[in-house]
C-alpha cells in the first residue's frame, strides 16, 4: 500500500519567460502536471501565452519561442482558465526554482500564493548537499531520469519535474523522514547558504555578523526569510 506522500497529488508549474525579472517580463509559455509523489503523471498539458511585448533574442535563444509563436496565443489568464481541471482542487504546488516561477504567477489571480509550495531545487539540495549544480537538467543526468522532450519548453521541464518530485520524495522516505506533506515542504525550504564565501553551509553555521551584512542587501524574500529564522 502507498505511503502517504507517494499517493499525494501535487501540481507542477512551469513557464518560460521573455526574461529574468517578474516585474517587467512576462510568460510566454505555460505548463502544467498533476502528479502523485510516486511520480505518476496522471494529467500533463501546456499552452503557448501572449505576452503582450516582444520576446527578447536572447530569452528566444533559450527556449526557442519566437514572436510569431505567440501573435495568435491567449494571454495569461486567459491560457490558465483553459485548465479548469488544474484549478478544481487545492493541491499543493510543485516548482523548480519557485522563487523564480512563483514570482511570474501571482501575477494571476487564480494563483493562490497562500498554498503549500514546494520546491524541487530545495529540496535536492537538502537531500544530496554533495552535488555541485542542482538545475532540473543536471538532476536529470545526474539522477538519471530519461526526457525525450526539448530541454527548456514549459512541458519538458514539467515532465522532468515530475520525475524528479518521484525520485526525491523517494530519498526523503528512504532517509526516515517523516512520511508528511509538512516534512517534505519544511525539507525543500532553504537550509544552505546558496552563493558567497559560505556557500553550502547550514545557515545556523554561517557567521551572525555576515548574516546580518546580508540582511542589509538586496536578496530575494525566501532567503531573508531563512536566515531571519537562524538569527
Amino acid at each position: 500500500m502507498d505511503t502517504t506522500l507517494r499517493s499525494q497529488l501535487f501540481r507542477v508549474i512551469d513557464v518560460e519567460t521573455t526574461g529574468l525579472s517578474p516585474a517587467i517580463d512576462r510568460v510566454v509559455e505555460f505548463g502544467w502536471a498533476l502528479v502523485s509523489g510516486d511520480g505518476t503523471v496522471e494529467n500533463r498539458n501546456s499552452t503557448l501565452v501572449n505576452p503582450g511585448r516582444p520576446i527578447p533574442a536572447d530569452a528566444s535563444g533559450v527556449h526557442g519561442i519566437l514572436d510569431s509563436d505567440v501573435a495568435d496565443a491567449p494571454a495569461f489568464d486567459e491560457a490558465l482558465a483553459a485548465f479548469p481541471e488544474f484549478w478544481e482542487e487545492d493541491l499543493p504546488f510543485v516548482f523548480h526554482n519557485a522563487a523564480f516561477d512563483s514570482q511570474f504567477m501571482r501575477s494571476s489571480p487564480r494563483f493562490v500564493a497562500s498554498t503549500e509550495i514546494l520546491c524541487t531545487m530545495r529540496l535536492a539540495q537538502n537531500l544530496i548537499p554533495q552535488l555541485g549544480s542542482y538545475s532540473l537538467y543536471d538532476l536529470r543526468a545526474k539522477l538519471g531520469i530519461v526526457e525525450t522532450l526539448p530541454a527548456h519548453r514549459a512541458d519538458a521541464d514539467v515532465a522532468t519535474t515530475c520525475a524528479l518530485l518521484g525520485r526525491l520524495v523517494d530519498r526523503y522516505l528512504d532517509a526516515g523522514h517523516e512520511d508528511s506533506l509538512e516534512g517534505l515542504t519544511n525539507l525543500s525550504k532553504i537550509r544552505r547558504m546558496p552563493f558567497g564565501k559560505h556557500k553550502g553551509q547550514l545557515l545556523s553555521d554561517v557567521p551572525g555578523d555576515y548574516i546580518d551584512w546580508l540582511l542589509g542587501r538586496d536578496i530575494d524574500d525566501e532567503l531573508r526569510d531563512a536566515l531571519r529564522a537562524v538569527r
